[in-house]
């Protein structure tokens, strides 16, 4: 009898001169299974952990995991699918199709699952006697193959008749059904421990699916990619095509990058980190704990700039090559500092794997994070079939990987901003790969103090999933409030299947607690000095006078000093720019804020490290001016001779500080060599811009000072605690630390009558923010499953609230066509380069040109974005006597659109026309 699974089509190209390529579905099939079971043979962490909690020997998973992967696109069997290229099943099978494609193949396959095989694999037996009771367990396996669309499929069609139309369709699936099993399942010993235990079976898949549903993802992209798989339309026998599909997907596997690689053998902490020629305390501490091979949760609080990084990479080489761990992710808060921690590793990655030095490279920053990303995971040609309605498996990775934060998450080694962490337990596409990336490695979270209610809540979900998984987490901060440190244990515990640790109290400071998965009673705490050099005490200024803080950095700036202004919001920032526009030369005057393309932000992120940097001079930095925003205060390695900052909480406060005078330099501002020798500037002196001090604030104490932060820093009973502290005229690091964040932050401080209400609008933001953490983040002891929960495309996710944004990608008229704003050779990094993230109230959606050929031009280039403009807005700039100008809509209050003119300048960034209206 004739195959008919061979005369349906998996893979498909536009026609061209009257060719057809397609690939067979039975061999993409074939394809993705060999890759999964190659990732696994690989991944021998994972494949450990899934033959521990289903109780498998290696043999029986990849058999086990083999017969799933290979049924991933049983939808595409439906004459619905087949007949989106007609002209292919016109050829196979001698039919066309009248039947149009409303349902998307990942769901078809599922509910052709439930509602034909489950009963035929049940009344034949095809699990063996218990294939009733392992029915609930299967569906996990059923839903994380077919979900390898990004999320789980639908459930809520019930009748696959009027897809699979056709008898054949029926015919072709049972005959390839039955060609896997046999392929796949023939020796199963359908009596051993796993396939009894109906009930751990049931628990271990449902708890495992996340992470199925990832190699799913993984496989299907690999196996899809025409440079490992070409296209064969021949007919051969299913067994002789999956030999040769295991040989290409061991080389496809080697090849994408994202496979653990061997660790280096142990090594000193000279020797991994050769500059720094003595560690501190918590670098010793790092250097000699006894560690533990299963998960572990470390939070070290030191002060900013005492090596907290280069102590958690220490603690990671060791878990690393003491085979606990098998990479690591450093997430980080802001795009800033993930891309300043690139230009770190670049030194470091090489010391810690046998390997991989092809990735790091000596030149510039750009070209590192471009050259990192680029290792990983390559896409392969796209179809770029129009006719399938169906978003391919190469067009869903080369869209995903266009983020290069997105790629690093699947390295062995990466740094990014901790959204991308985030999302592996956030309900958005492709959460399972993420999670999947993050399998095993150590997590490490800088600035961990910055999450705020909501992301906080994600964080605890996603420390819950590591640590059900293996893995183990090192959380870093200069200061940590008791509450939440609390919480983040608790999840980390929970995540081990234990009760929430009991914290011991503890005032000192620099402090390291630690918890373990084999000591589920026990945290340990351990007190350590911090380093002399960042030991000291800052002298706090706290004025009320703007016109005050501009004639001082006059006469700082007139002094040859260098000078940082933190400001709160870009809006202030831009009018503090304006404040010296007319005096400073644009060498002399640096506008640092978030509201610049990617390019943009990356040149400026490199000025100010070249001027203001370890290793700048006296000459670079002599009467040079920042105004920034937040994006200056957080793991960025920098420093001014003087610095004001506006009124923020105390920890905000506590990091800027830890940017003044932060590297040792006489009194001219060149760097002394000897880190002991005493520093020779005045003593560092932080001016506080806020409020005019009262002990009794009204209710619009901070709102009438700073009415554009309004909403930045909502809790302003903990603004005036932070001033209180600021009156006391110094800040002791590390004494004062403990002191002041638990006096501003503990849940026990109380606030002035005049502030109460905001205060406690302030705690319930908090707590439905809490809420919506928990709505938004996936349900792990649920499964993946699909439970009419909406789930959010990539650039939708929300890592963080506050207010709606947009991807805003920005572009300009050359002539008759419309190019990028930032120039690059492949047009996906031009595009990402040329990206800039705006609240939605200033830019929500696009003006199409009015002209008909410049909106066919126009269209043409926002089906080239790695979205294809489905959710980022397209800004076309043009010449407009000097400046380039742009049209897009803005939403105001009642959610009206209205057309707003924007002006883009590198030295400014992206500003509202006029100025001054945002």
């Amino acid at each position: 009898m004739a195959d008919l699974s061979l005369k349906y089509w998996g893979k498909a190209k536009p026609s061209k001169n009257g060719s057809i390529g397609w690939h067979l579905l039975p061999y993409h099939c074939l394809d993705v299974a060999a890759c999964g079971v190659a990732y696994l043979r690989r991944a021998s962490s994972l494949r450990r952990l899934l033959c521990a909690r289903l109780a498998m020997n290696a043999e029986q998973l990849e058999g086990w995991v083999a017969f799933w992967l290979v049924l991933h696109d049983l939808g595409k069997f439906a004459t619905t699918f087949q007949g989106q290229r007609n002209d292919i099943l016109l050829k196979l099978q001698g039919r066309e199709s009248r039947h149009g494609y409303s349902i998307r193949h990942d769901t078809l396959g599922l509910v052709y699952w439930s509602s034909v095989l489950e009963g035929e694999a049940i009344g034949e037996g095809w699990f063996g006697p218990n294939s009733v009771s392992l029915m609930r367990a299967i569906d996990h396996w059923v839903r994380a193959v077919t979900g390898h669309h990004g999320q789980p499929p639908s459930e809520s069609v019930e009748n696959p008749w009027p897809h699979f139309v056709n008898p054949d369709d029926h015919r072709a699936i049972r005959q390839f059904v039955d060609h896997m099993r046999e392929l796949f399942l023939a020796d199963m010993d359908w009596e051993a421990p796993c396939f009894v235990d109906v009930d751990a079976f049931e628990d271990a898949s449902r708890e495992l699916s996340w992470w199925i549903a990832g190699v799913a993802v993984l496989a299907d992209w690999v196996g899809s990619n025409q440079d490992y798989f070409p296209y064969r339309d021949d007919e051969v026998s299913l067994a002789e095509y999956w030999t040769r599909a295991q040989e290409l997907a061991a080389d496809a596997c080697e090849a994408i990058g994202v496979l653990p690689v061997e660790a280096r053998q142990r090594a000193t902490f000279i020797e991994l980190f050769p500059t720094l020629t003595q560690p501190s305390p918590l670098q010793a501490w790092a250097s000699e704990v006894s560690l533990h091979d299963g998960p572990q949760i470390h939070l070290l609080e030191d002060v900013t700039g005492a090596g907290k990084t280069e102590a958690a990479m220490m603690l990671t080489h060791r878990l690393m090559s003491a085979g606990a761990a098998d990479g690591f992710f450093i997430g980080l808060p802001t795009m800033a500092t993930a891309n300043a921690m690139y230009g770190r590793l670049s030194h470091f990655y090489v010391r810690l794997f046998e390997g991989l030095a092809s990735l790091v490279l000596a030149n510039g920053q750009r070209e590192l994070v471009e050259a990192f990303a680029a290792s990983v995971l390559s896409p392969g040609p796209a179809e770029h079939d129009q006719a399938q309605g169906d978003e391919t498996a190469s067009a869903r990775c080369t869209a995903w990987l266009a983020d290069h934060n997105k790629r690093a998450l699947l390295a062995p080694a990466g740094a990014g901003t901790i959204d991308q962490a985030l999302m592996a337990v956030l309900q958005g596409k492709h959460q399972s790969l993420r999670l999947l990336g993050l399998f095993r490695k150590v997590l490490i979270i800088d600035e961990v103090h910055a999450c705020d209610a909501y992301m906080q809540g994600v964080l605890e979900v996603l420390l819950r999933a590591h640590a059900s998984a293996g893995g183990s987490a090192i959380l870093l901060s200069a200061t940590l409030p008791e509450r939440m440190k609390r919480a983040l244990l608790a999840a980390f515990a929970a995540g081990c299947r234990h009760d929430p640790p009991e914290l011991p109290v503890e005032a000192d400071y620099p402090l390291i607690t630690s918890w373990r998965a084999d000591q589920p009673r026990q945290v340990a705490t351990r007190c350590v000095e911090t380093r002399a050099d960042v030991s000291r005490t800052v002298k706090i200024r706290y004025i009320s006078d703007q016109d005050e803080v501009v004639a001082g950095i006059r006469r700082a700036l007139a002094a040859g000093r260098c000078v940082c202004w933190v400001r709160n919001t870009v809006a202030d920032a831009m009018a503090a720019h304006a404040l010296f526009a007319d005096e400073l030369d644009a060498e002399h005057l640096m506008l640092f804020h978030a509201r610049f393309t990617l390019r943009d932000r990356l040149d400026m992120e490199a000025r100010v490290l070249d001027h203001f940097g370890a290793h700048s001079t006296a000459e670079q930095r002599r009467g040079r001016l920042v105004i920034a925003t937040q994006v200056a205060e957080q793991s960025l390695d920098a420093d001014w001779d003087w610095m004001i900052s506006d009124l923020a909480p105390i920890d905000r406060l506590i990091q800027r500080a830890g940017r003044l005078q932060r590297h040792r330099r006489d009194a001219w501002g060149n760097r002394l060599a000897d880190s002991a020798e005493p520093d020779g500037r005045d003593q560092p002196c932080l001016w506080v811009l806020g409020p005019a001090w009262t002990e009794e604030p009204g209710s619009t104490w901070f709102k009438d000072a700073f009415p554009k932060s309004v909403k930045v820093y909502r809790h302003h009973g903990q603004l005036w605690w932070t001033a209180r502290f600021m009156q006391e005229g110094q800040l002791r690091m590390p004494a004062d630390a403990r002191r002041l964040i638990e006096g501003v932050f503990a849940e026990d401080v109380e606030m002035p009558a005049g502030l109460q209400f905001t205060a406690n609008e302030a705690i319930g933001a908090e707590s439905s923010e809490a809420s919506h953490a928990h709505r938004n983040t996936i349900k792990l002891d649920v499964g993946y499953v699909w439970r009419g929960e909406h789930w959010w495309s990539d650039a939708q996710t929300p890592t963080r609230l506050g207010e709606p944004s947009a991807n805003v990608v920005l572009c300009r008229w050359e002539g008759d066509r419309v190019v990028p704003w930032s120039v690059h050779e492949q047009l996906r990094h031009a595009w990402s380069y040329s990206t800039v993230r705006v609240p939605e109230r200033l830019v929500a959606e696009a003006v199409p040109p009015e002209d008909p050929q410049r909106l066919q031009v126009w269209e043409a280039a926002r089906l080239t974005l790695p979205d294809q403009g489905k959710w980022s807005v397209l800004l076309v700039l043009e010449r407009v006597g000097g400046d380039w100008v742009g049209s897009a809509m803005g939403r105001e209050g009642d959610e009206k659109l209205v057309v707003r003119q924007w002006v883009y300048d590198g030295r400014f960034g992206l500003l509202a026309r006029p100025f001054g209206r945002e």
